[in-house]
């Protein structure tokens, strides 16, 4: 998201960890498997995975969306642009990434593009970042680096750089931190947070470093455990010692209001998922405003700067049910409103 006040702080929920070193020469490639076009149906699905965030290429929020279940298919990522009361399908030329679930985006604010990285597909991708510039995607040949990864946490940072963290591939999960500079992977550092999957928010903050808060842990036999821990980036890890700690939650997001500051929505535990909103207050978590959106978990999230509202969108039914809400729901950010739907569909 672009900044607004100065240095962006990064709010990152769940523990992933990110890895990464120098390339010695990466380069733009096309690789194999990448299909062109862009959508063709006349509204997005709001699958298990997808993102929203600013839209390098007009007004409104771009949604990047995955495949409506987590089992891709081989087509095209689609591109969709939110206005405030409808869908549009954003076309693009060239080559597109191929659909994944678990993927890792955001947007650079220094170089004005839409990064992407990872992911679960239907075949073998080479590490390859891709970004989109408003009109078309390039790929970038990102090898020395994390490798494929899914579920990592991804952000923004101040200083010029696109930060990874965590996720995890067949071999384990992982708790390092990686930085792309738009050309080459730099792993900054091994250790820090526990390692964990599906982070609830990776947000850059103004004046400070990046914030990671909770995320999965996998216990046995692929049994998740909701982490509650705060960690803020200073090019290393340290964690936040406020008593005012989040409850553990996993699959909450975050993000940065030009007047309110960092502010972390939603996320579930293993039993319930949340609609509160909470505010980063530099040490610690306080209560914002209860009860802000329905109970959402695993949903996309953006701040309009174009129209100053929060737009919300999709989410899982309830906590381990396969049905994804294909709603979208707007708040003024003002605490003593609630968030209003401003389109109704049927989950699928």
């Amino acid at each position: 998201m672009r900044s607004t006040s100065g240095r962006l702080q990064l709010v990152l929920m769940g523990a992933l960890v990110l890895a990464g070193c120098s390339a010695d020469e990466p380069g733009e490639r096309e690789p194999a498997g990448a299909a062109t076009g862009s959508p063709s149906t006349s509204t997005p699905v709001l699958g298990a995975s997808h993102e929203l965030l600013p839209d390098p290429g007009g007004d409104g929020v771009l949604l990047l969306s995955g495949p409506p279940e987590l089992d891709p298919a081989g087509d095209p990522l689609q591109l969709w642009r939110w206005d405030g009361s409808a869908w549009s399908p954003v076309a693009t030329t060239g080559d597109v990434p191929p659909q994944r679930s678990y993927f890792s985006a955001t947007y650079d604010d220094a170089r004005d593009v839409v990064v992407l990285y990872g992911g679960e597909l239907p075949g073998d991708e080479p590490a390859v970042v891709w970004e989109w510039d408003g009109a078309s995607w390039t790929a970038h040949d990102a090898a020395p680096g994390p490798g494929p990864r899914r579920s990592s946490a991804m952000t923004y940072d101040d200083d010029g750089l696109v930060l990874l963290y965590g996720g995890d591939d067949p071999g384990g999960i992982y708790n390092d931190t990686w930085a792309w500079d738009g050309e080459a992977w730099q792993r900054l550092v091994r250790g820090g947070p526990e390692p964990a999957r599906w982070p609830g928010a990776f947000v850059d903050v103004a004046d400070a470093g990046p914030v990671l808060v909770g995320g999965h842990q996998v216990e046995h036999e692929d049994l998740p455990a909701a982490l509650g821990d705060t960690w803020v980036w200073d090019d290393e890890w340290q964690e936040a010692q406020d008593a005012n700690a989040p409850p553990r939650l996993v699959n909450a997001k975050g993000l940065v209001h030009p007047e309110h500051g960092t502010l972390l929505v939603g996320g579930a535990d293993l039993a319930a998922a949340s609609g509160d909103v909470l505010r980063w207050t530099g040490t610690g978590w306080e209560m914002f405003a209860e009860d802000v959106f329905p109970e959402r978990q695993a949903f996309g999230l953006a701040y309009d700067a174009g129209r100053d509202v929060v737009v919300l969108t999709g989410g899982v039914v309830e906590p381990g049910s396969t049905q994804r809400h294909q709603d979208v729901w707007e708040w003024s950010g003002d605490p003593g409103d609630r968030a209003v739907q401003v389109l109704d569909a049927p989950p699928a």
